[in-house]
């Protein structure tokens, strides 16, 4: 897929997400809130396990810096505890692969849905600081233009569903009675994907596998309560 597809798809989620809290809390009246961020994440090397068939001991999948976005919906059901749905947005490209004489324009990209618990300290102050944890799943994609690796090249999407968790922390700032921003630190971590064998050209067969992930993030974040 290409990014901007990718970012529609992610804009749409928000919509939605933004509009069900919406319809929600003018129909039953409760402290709904919508939150938007968007900031840059850093995600430690992957360990290849196998591209189209066995590589060598300790290959790893280095990855540049990249985007974090996400889109969360929530309730606040006390002053200082919420739940919250989260849909995020994680894009690296590969900078170099173990063994690979090419790689052109590849990116690996996880597309998390979660479910968080939110605990927040309330004080008199516009200032609010708050952590919170998240388990659900992952949709981890591959894109890859070109990669060649023991005479076999990848070339393609994919896309392959996996467990996920998270953890978060971050401070809010109270703009007034119902908007706030934030800064905010989350861990992301993913377990380990698998894609098929129809992305490779050669003599290939199998899969390709990448170990688990894990995904450090800073990002600001807008919400607005209804």
């Amino acid at each position: 897929m290409k990014m901007t597809t990718k970012l529609t798809v992610l804009l749409g989620a928000c919509g939605a997400l933004v509009l069900t809290s919406t319809l929600a809390a003018r129909a039953e009246d409760r402290p709904f809130y919508g939150r938007l961020d968007l900031g840059g994440n850093w995600s430690r090397d992957l360990e290849l396990k196998e591209f189209f068939g066995p590589v060598a001991a300790g290959s790893k999948v280095r990855l540049d810096p990249g985007l974090r976005a996400g889109v969360a919906g929530g309730y606040q059901l006390t002053d200082w505890f919420a739940g919250e749905v989260q849909v995020g947005y994680f894009e690296n490209r590969i900078n170099s692969i173990t063994g690979a004489t090419r790689i052109d324009q590849a990116t690996f990209a996880n597309v998390p849905f979660l479910v968080n618990a939110k605990l927040q300290y309330a004080n008199r102050t516009r200032f609010t600081p708050y952590i919170g944890g998240g388990l659900g799943g992952s949709v981890a994609i591959i894109d890859g233009r070109h990669i060649d690796l023991n005479g076999i090249r990848l070339r393609g999407t994919g896309a392959d569903v996996v467990f996920a968790y998270q953890g978060f922390a971050g401070i809010r700032y109270a703009l007034n009675d119902r908007m706030g921003v934030s800064l905010e630190y989350h861990y992301f971590a993913a377990g380990s994907p698998r894609w098929q064998a129809d992305l490779s050209d050669g003599s290939g067969s199998g899969y390709l596998r990448f170990g688990r992930s894990e995904t450090h993030s800073v990002s600001l974040a807008f919400d607005f309560h209804f």
